[in-house]
């Protein structure tokens, strides 16, 4: 029960305004005063996965399950932007209305998930739609925080970017391992909609291994908002939409 409660904890305080999205300072030691004792001997992170399985069955098109004899290496939730392109007179062009952003990428943080998943995948499958709403700059100083306040480790866990050549990278480093895998995709699906989420959610995807070490399939679901906008009227150059999601690794 004590895990339940230092969860909204700590998206509450990620959640305090302040300069450059990062809790004013007053706010932030007010808040830790009050969690401090909470969260004292709680691990959030570093937790089994060894009873966890992701499940397909939400989506119309079920993606691929993963191959045979795969481990759940690391379940992450991402936080970060979905980054696009329009031309930089993209605003005076005439028929910038018929033009549409073109995908450039991603960048995102990957905060360690495990405990939250070996608790309740219900309760994870809610924390994407909360933090896509959070500043990035006070979520990711909030979970440096906590960790070390916590019998965690670091709560940020590893990095997702691509590379020059446009393919999708997650480097877990972060975690003590050398474990890090570039991918490309295998398929992809629409978000499931409901009343409960946006229509501008990001599809779920499965990608594969191209190269790298200890990862081999890597799941991107339970996405939270990352699509653009729906022409480039308006736009011109590089649009960044925060978005946020759930990553399942397996090796």
């Amino acid at each position: 029960m004590k895990f339940f409660l230092a969860l909204p904890l700590l998206f509450a305080v990620a959640n305090v305004e302040g300069y450059s999205g990062l809790p004013h300072p007053l706010a932030l030691a007010s808040s830790f005063s009050q969690i401090y004792h909470q969260l004292d001997n709680i691990n959030l992170g570093n937790c089994s996965l060894a009873k966890v399985s992701l499940s397909l069955d939400a989506t119309k098109s079920p993606l691929p399950a993963p191959s045979t004899n795969m481990t759940l290496k690391y379940i992450a939730l991402g936080r970060g932007t979905q980054n696009y392109t329009c031309p930089l007179n993209g605003s005076l062009i005439s028929n910038s209305a018929t033009i549409k952003p073109k995908a450039i990428g991603a960048a995102a943080t990957l905060f360690d998930a495990s405990c939250i998943a070996s608790s309740s995948l219900a309760l994870l499958h809610e924390v994407p739609a909360i933090i896509s709403a959070t500043p990035l700059g006070s979520l990711t100083f909030m979970a440096a925080l906590v960790a070390q306040g916590t019998r965690s480790t670091n709560l940020i866990i590893g990095e997702h970017h691509f590379n020059a050549g446009g393919d999708p990278i997650f480097d877990m480093g972060l975690t003590g391992s050398n474990s890090w895998v570039t991918t490309s995709k295998i398929a992809s699906t629409p978000a499931p909609k409901s009343k409960s989420r946006s229509s501008s959610d990001v599809p779920w995807l499965k990608l594969g291994y191209k190269k790298g070490n200890g990862i081999r399939e890597v799941y991107r679901v339970v996405t939270s908002q990352g699509d653009p906008p729906v022409t480039c009227a308006g736009q011109t150059g590089t649009i960044q939409v925060d978005y946020a999601a759930e990553y399942w690794f397996y090796g």
